[in-house]
């Protein structure tokens, strides 16, 4: 079975038996079957257990053998003694590609290394490939959702695959990214790797037209050169992000006792990401955020920054954070500060970055924004502090001091208007072609839906960020990104 198809019966199988299901709600059995089938896999399910019986309207089949048609996949959940005949049983039935979520193998020292050998033995004998053991599952976004994992949380269908080596990663990773708004194509958990690996996943995504972006956790690379190249390849066409785990010795030694992977020192794994322009992420939270600019974002060109600012801290803050992280902070040209001179009120900052100091009109932003990234001076804006006009006037409907009634329009009015720089500030970046990044303090994210910009923004496909911290840090990733990526493309023409 060549490798296309080896994929399209993990990725996009027709058919599944589910091997090892359960109606105990305590159990995986029971839990990930749930999430295949609430997730709305349009294939057939089959539910496999001995004891035979019903699965809330699905009929369990005793055997693999008794299955009334064939499956293209396996999700296998049974006692670890078990996983050596079932695999045969697999193989049996035709059954080319199995999840073996059961864990205590490899990871749990010599006699379940044995045991893995035993299970990897009877796979290859009988045509099967494998994921796993000791994995959390896979999911697949297209044809059809496709949720044989761990995670209950419905996942959203978009471009950015997952792989790690931990599932626990993989769910953390998902999560962030759902909580963003930030789609997933695919999502594999490696395991223990008996079989295939994350190198044999990158190369699937590499040509994945559903995949627009790669989030990695790994512990080790058990084929590096091959890892290498692959990483390169990708990186040409569509980024990935790698997050390295393992990196201290207790680390190290807590890597290998959860999925049996040596840990590989993380200083060349940075040396590699240089290579191969991979970016490397210091943390889950920050690859997310990486995510949700390369994803919500134009590719960036330069690394000339304008930050327009609500309040001169935050402002201060980005700047120096800008210059620390190697980004450039343009001078106002003298036309720029003319034009911005006719718009804003004469105590503006006239430099970047621009302090409005608290505008007391809505579009202030937007056409200072314009003038920004119409004059050629900025590669991408930072834009800080919206969010704060509608919790004003939020603060004015819930006072106790004040009647609602006598606060209403103009209140509602300030908020509306600040609703309608979403739609603007969309305009601009697609007109200019270049990057506004919306950074909005804390209690926009807590206001409730129907005045919450953050979900607004997000629900166009803008990432929004809390602070500047994160937002600037993943700016100068991403451009770096772009800036190496136009190198090696110059390059490779010449």
């Amino acid at each position: 079975m060549n490798d296309r198809t080896v994929f399209s019966s993990i990725f996009e199988p027709s058919s599944i038996a589910f091997i090892g299901a359960s109606a105990d709600v305590f159990k995986w059995g029971f839990n990930i079957l749930h999430h295949l089938v609430r997730g709305g896999f349009s294939g057939r399910i089959y539910p496999v257990n001995p004891s035979g019986g019903t699965w809330f309207g699905m009929e369990i089949y005793p055997s693999i053998s008794s299955l009334p048609g064939p499956a293209d996949l396996a999700v296998v959940i049974v006692p670890r003694e078990a996983v050596p005949a079932t695999v045969r049983e697999c193989a049996g039935a035709g059954i080319r590609a199995a999840v073996v979520i059961t864990a205590g193998f490899s990871e749990t020292g010599p006699d379940g290394a044995r045991l893995e050998t035993e299970v990897l033995s009877i796979a290859r004998a009988g045509g099967i490939r494998l994921i796993g053991p000791n994995t959390m599952g896979v999911y697949s976004a297209y044809p059809s959702p496709m949720q044989a994992v761990m995670m209950s949380s419905p996942i959203t269908a978009g471009g950015a695959a997952v792989i790690s080596q931990s599932g626990n990663l993989a769910t953390s990773i998902s999560y962030r990214l759902i909580r963003k708004n930030i789609g997933i194509s695919r999502l594999v958990s490696s395991g223990n790797e008996a079989d295939l690996r994350v190198e044999d996943f990158l190369e699937m995504l590499e040509t994945d037209e559903k995949t627009s972006l790669v989030c990695l956790y790994m512990e080790g690379a058990r084929e590096g050169r091959r890892f290498l190249e692959v990483s390169r390849r990708i990186s040409m066409k569509k980024p990935m992000i790698l997050m390295k785990g393992g990196t201290g010795a207790a680390g190290a030694g807590a890597a290998m006792s959860h999925t049996g992977a040596m840990a590989g020192s993380a200083d060349v794994f940075r040396s590699m990401c240089r290579q191969t322009n991979v970016i490397y992420a210091d943390s889950v939270d920050e690859m997310t955020d990486i995510a949700g600019i390369l994803l919500s974002q134009p590719e960036i060109r330069g690394s000339r920054v304008g930050i327009v600012t609500q309040g001169g801290g935050w402002g201060v803050l980005s700047a120096d954070l800008c210059e620390s992280l190697g980004l450039d902070i343009p001078a106002l040209n003298e036309k720029t500060i003319s034009i911005l001179d006719g718009m804003l009120p004469p105590f503006w900052s006239r430099r970047n970055p621009v302090d409005l100091v608290a505008p007391g009109r809505v579009s202030m932003i937007t056409d200072t924004v314009e003038v920004l990234l119409g004059s050629g001076e900025t590669d991408a804006i930072v834009l800080l502090g919206m969010g704060y006009l509608t919790a004003r006037a939020r603060g004015w409907l819930r006072s106790p001091v004040i009647p609602a009634e006598s606060v209403r329009d103009r209140a509602m009015r300030m908020i509306e208007e600040e609703e309608s720089l979403l739609d603007l500030i969309e305009k601009q970046i697609k007109r200019f072609g270049k990057p506004v990044i919306p950074v909005m303090d804390l209690i926009a994210f807590d206001e409730r839906p129907e005045y919450n910009l953050v979900k607004k923004f997000e629900a166009k496909g803008i990432a929004v960020f809390p602070s500047p911290d994160p937002a600037i840090r993943a700016l100068a990733k991403v451009m770096e990104y772009y800036r190496l990526r136009q190198l090696h493309a110059g390059n490779s023409g010449c």
